[in-house]
Formats: structure tokens, sequence, C-alpha cells
């Protein structure tokens, strides 16, 4: 049975985020199979350790896409679904939420060809400006092994607050600085 996929109603009409040197615009139905491609891309590494058949591979990725996605979109229908490009090229995608109590990243990915180039860093200081402004915390989830993302977020100034079995939690609050706490309190 196909699963159709989409992306949740109340997507931001314009740029829902300035990032210098990208065009950031919402993803659509037919973005999904550059999504399906990054997402492949993204797990070759562990696909790679496992010596798979490609039809195995293409099947495993395809579900796994298809399971997250629907995950994400449930679980965060006010969510913003973004697909990034340099020079009209798809580059990646960021989803982020808006809609709680803080602005959560939900996803970011690149494509190895646009990764090491600050485009990731651009696209964080432009969510700490966003979070700033809002006067909401930027809070985020990295993978366990995933320790260029977590260096990465550390030199943006993110503290780990909760260590957990598959993921930590990372959160940055303006005003902090060097993982020193603000003067602020925080409820």
């Amino acid at each position: 049975m196909a699963v159709i996929l989409g992306f949740p109603k109340g997507q931001p009409s314009g740029a829902a985020l300035a990032v210098p040197g990208l065009h950031v615009r919402p993803a659509r139905t037919t973005d999904l199979p550059f999504l399906r491609h990054l997402y492949r891309v993204g797990r070759e590494k562990e696909l790679d350790a496992l010596n798979w058949p490609e039809t195995v591979r293409r099947d495993f990725c395809r579900a796994q896409f298809e399971a997250q996605h629907l995950d994400y979109t449930s679980r965060y229908p006010g969510a913003w679904f973004l697909v990034l490009e340099q020079r009209r090229e798809p580059a990646g995608r960021l989803y982020i939420d808006l809609t709680g109590p803080s602005l959560h990243l939900i996803d970011i990915a690149l494509l190895p060809a646009f990764q090491g180039r600050g485009i990731g860093t651009g696209i964080l200081r432009a969510l700490q400006d966003r979070a700033q402004e809002e006067e909401k915390p930027l809070s985020l989830h990295v993978q366990r092994g995933n320790d260029g993302a977590a260096a990465l977020y550390r030199r943006l100034g993110f503290i780990l607050t909760g260590p957990g079995a598959t993921h930590d939690h990372f959160i940055w609050t303006a005003g902090e600085s060097q993982g020193q706490p603000a003067a602020t309190s925080r409820e």
C-alpha cells in the first residue's frame, strides 16, 4: 500500500527565515524525491557497514523516510518544513517548530557538497536571532555519537541539558555566553 505524504497546512508563504547566501522556502509535495534522497545520503555510512544489496537499502530508506516524515508532520503540525537552496539548487532541509515555549529545531540536513562551508552555522545563527526576537530559547536534539554536530552546537553557545539513550537535548538562550547562564532566571 502506497503512503501518501504531504505537509501540514499553514506553511509560511514567503521566506520564513533569512539566511545569507541561501534561499529558504516552504517544502512542497514535489520536493519529496529530493527529501528522500537527502535522507538516504545521510544514512550512507550506516548502510555501508551493513553491506545490504541495493534493493534492500532502497526499500529500507524509503520506509524509514516515510515513517520519519509521518512522525514529524503529525507530532509537529504547526512546524515549518523548509527546503534550503543555494543558487536555486536544493542543498538541504530545515524543520522548525515555533509553536511551543521554545523555538525547536526538529531537523536540519545538508547534502555533503554543502557541508563544511558555514551554511549550518549561518542557519543556526539565523535561528538564534529569531529565538531572541521572540524571546524564546532555541532547543534541539542531537543523535548520540554525532560529535561534529554536538561540537558545533556547543561552539554556538548551546548547553547540554539532558543526555538521552539515543539523543542528547541542547538549549540556547539569548544572553548566555561561553556556556555560562544569563543573569535572568529560567522557568
